[in-house]
């Protein structure tokens, strides 16, 4: 197609605009040879060109992009940055990477195209890690700091691998971006991109993803088969490796990752990577505390013992239900005080409320805690460290609950030990499953699934991250002292 313009029909089109997706496909096609997926494969999933879609045409939000590893993301990346350069005047872009090595290999894509196609527009020779264009704008590939992100002033921060990224330095560069009124009196926002493929569900990119969800910012998503080339007609499928993945989808697929290299990665990995990395379903569970947690499993709103609905569209309970909570409870102040409701019939646990909060006394949590509809529970299982006298009362959080009438367990016992139960509970040697969690427990779910060990150690003692212990330390103080509650029978409703 190139061949068929004359140099100067190719140096208009390198500066003039685009104007719709159409004319942005046509125009990466024309200059950099390169026909990138406008349609993904796979249900609920994004194509790769939608990403480039949303970064060219100035969203109002930040970006969050997930996308496999060899899926295209850091070169995406790159001709969002060559874009940015060429249409867009005076525009400030850095590429921020998980690493030095990272941010280059983004650079190492964006200088050669700039090179090739646009040498004309820069000005004098670009430097290791950073370029500026005739038309003022300018880009640089820098390094993971608090020095090389503090003080910038920038429309776009692309930062790619965000797994890698140190959070004191994500924080701080958030701060960078500015909005900018282009020439022509169109606005370029201050935008942040995170890109990355998501490795496990307690990293920074789990994070991104949980706070775009909550804020509305769009996540573009896509996987190893809305890449891949199309398969062709004479290969068959049900012998293919891929087959359980692909279902054929591959035989509509318009990518650029070869079938053999993606037979030959799977291959290679083991499924729990292959399903993380590649297909980006869920994140690695490896290294977690609780991998057998699945929220699918174990998140569900109905109980045998169950809720009595009322005429005005509230949520009754079930009079025998409360004869069965147990409050658990982890004490702190500056830390968060954190608090469940357990339902326990002797053999099914649920988990039906939770209250979370810090900065407040013993004294203004029971004020919350009596006032939910759950009433005064039975009995309290909580930290033995309760039992120590508070600096500024002189009296324990223990006694305290004891002299307002609460029955209060304290038992001892080793982390490890009351980690192995919460274990049991989620999935026995055989397959059973007797703990449950309500949706409304979003915190509780939250540190199921991202409680982990540290990382780069062998140590059999969880991180303690100031989140996510809070609530499985309350959860494992209910089963420590579970032995010592009377059984409750309770009949079916």
């Amino acid at each position: 197609m190139q061949e068929d313009i004359s140099i100067d029909e190719m140096r208009h089109a390198l500066i003039t605009p685009c104007t719709d997706a159409d004319d942005l496909h046509d125009w990466i096609e024309l200059l950099l040879g390169l026909n990138i997926p406008r349609r993904s494969v796979c249900p609920h999933h994004s194509a790769p060109f939608d990403y480039l879609v949303q970064a060219y045409f100035e969203p109002a939000k930040d970006l969050v992009v997930w996308a496999p590893r060899g899926g295209g993301k850091t070169r995406l990346a790159a001709i969002a940055t060559l874009l940015d350069l060429l249409h867009k005047p005076g525009v400030g872009v850095r590429i921020l990477g998980g690493s030095m090595q990272q941010s280059l290999r983004m650079w190492e894509h964006l200088l050669p195209d700039l090179e090739e196609i646009a040498s004309h527009k820069i000005v004098g020779k670009p430097r290791s890690r950073s370029v500026r264009l005739t038309n003022g704008s300018h880009a640089a590939a820098i390094a993971q700091s608090q020095q090389a992100v503090r003080g910038l002033r920038i429309q776009k921060l692309r930062c790619d691998e965000l797994e890698l990224f140190d959070e004191q330095v994500l924080e701080a560069a958030k701060l960078t971006t500015r909005s900018l009124v282009l020439p022509d009196g169109s606005a370029v926002n201050g935008t942040i991109e995170q890109l990355s493929t998501l490795h496990a569900p307690w990293g920074l990119m789990h994070t991104a993803i949980e706070q775009a969800t909550a804020s509305g910012t769009p996540v573009i998503k896509w996987c190893i088969l809305d890449v891949l080339e199309k398969c062709p007609p004479a290969r068959g499928c049900k012998t293919c490796p891929l087959w359980d993945d692909c279902r054929g989808l591959a035989k509509n697929a318009e990518g650029f990752v070869p079938i053999d290299d993606a037979i030959q990665l799977k291959q290679r990995a083991s499924l729990q990577s292959w399903e993380a990395e590649m297909l980006c379903k869920r994140p690695s569970m490896k290294g977690s505390v609780f991998p057998t947690f699945d929220p699918d499993v174990h998140v569900r709103e109905s109980w045998r013992v169950g809720f009595i609905p009322t005429t005005d569209g509230s949520v009754g309970m079930n009079p025998t239900l409360r004869e069965t909570l147990t409050l658990a409870v982890d004490f702190g102040f500056s830390n968060p005080f954190a608090c469940l409701w357990v339902a326990d019939d002797g053999r099914v646990v649920h988990v039906i409320d939770e209250y979370v909060q810090s900065g407040r006394t013993m004294d203004e949590h029971l004020s919350v805690i009596e006032s939910r509809p759950w009433g005064r529970v039975r009995q309290i299982a909580c930290d033995p460290a309760g039992n120590s006298r508070n600096d500024q009362t002189a009296e324990s959080n223990v006694h305290l609950l004891r002299r307002r009438g609460y029955t209060v367990k304290t038992r001892r016992s080793l982390i490890i030990d009351g980690l192995e139960h919460i274990r049991r509970g989620l999935k026995t040697a055989s397959g059973e499953t007797t703990l449950f969690v309500h949706p409304r427990c979003e915190n509780l779910i939250r540190a199921l699934r991202g409680y982990h060990y540290p990382t780069g150690t062998n140590s059999e003692l969880p991180f303690k991250d100031g989140e996510n212990d809070h609530l499985v330390d309350a959860l494992r103080y209910f089963y420590v002292n579970r032995s010592a509650v009377e059984k409750v029978r309770i009949r079916k409703y």
